[in-house]
């Protein structure tokens, strides 16, 4: 059986990106002669991006349906772009409420530098009711039904999803909600990427900037101010009719 057969095209690079070094090693120790045969047929092409949005409707679905410990790891996730393992590994040393910001340590987050997330008052609201329920018990921020942090949360998520009939949602998708909802809500690209804790803002462009839709925006902008002018002169030739 062929590997693509398999695999995925990602798993497969991965292995090929690692014979490749291997060949290239051994070219420098004189050990292999020629092209490097990974190098001259290249690397599978990747499709692994899905857009995939919760909706406000799927997001009502969803809450009204989670257990108890799932509802506030989502409200976080959907308000910070947070990824999963930066929420869950969350200690309540990390929530500064003088200041509104998660400070996530080095070692929990994937760009292995310091990052600091803002908090909203909607999300803020959550926490500290969460922190008279568990601070006592935990330094942990979120704990299961047994008193104990939150590892995983598969199950859960899955479950939730499928009694609200909700389909193809993966958990990282919520990241890409919050997202889309702020670029949607004309935040900065930077900010957003800033927030999101992207290494470079061309990562965020590539993931949220599609050239179709800031086309669409740029004309409907056109639109508001035609609108606006319309509006002037009809308002000034009633005038001048008076």
């Amino acid at each position: 059986m062929l590997r693509q057969e398999k695999l995925k095209p990602s798993s497969i690079n991965r292995e090929l990106s690692t014979l490749r070094h291997i060949i290239n090693y051994a070219k420098r120790n004189k050990k292999f002669y020629g092209e490097n045969p990974v190098t001259v047929s290249g690397l599978m092409t990747e499709d692994n991006q899905r857009d995939r949005i919760l909706t406000p409707d799927e997001e009502t679905r969803l809450m009204d349906h989670s257990a108890p410990h799932l509802k506030p790891i989502l409200v976080t996730a959907l308000n910070t772009g947070m990824r999963k393992g930066e929420i869950l590994s969350l200690k309540w040393d990390c929530v500064d409420f003088d200041n509104n910001l998660f400070i996530i340590n080095a070692p929990n987050n994937k760009r292995k530098k310091v990052k600091r997330i803002p908090i909203n008052s909607y999300l803020k609201k959550v926490l500290l009711e969460l922190k008279l329920k568990n601070q006592a018990i935990s330094e942990f921020v979120f704990l299961g039904d047994d008193n104990k942090p939150v590892k995983d949360i598969k199950t859960a998520f899955n479950n939730a999803c499928r009694r609200t009939n909700i389909k193809g949602l993966r958990f990282h998708d919520l990241r890409h909600t919050a997202g889309t909802r702020m670029l949607e809500s004309d935040v900065n690209i930077v900010a957003i990427s800033e927030v999101l804790g992207h290494s470079s803002i061309d990562i965020t462009k590539k993931r949220y900037l599609h050239p179709d839709n800031l086309l669409r925006h740029a004309v409907e902008k056109l639109a508001v101010f035609n609108n606006d002018c319309s509006q002037i002169r009809s308002q000034e030739n009633q005038d001048h009719l008076q």
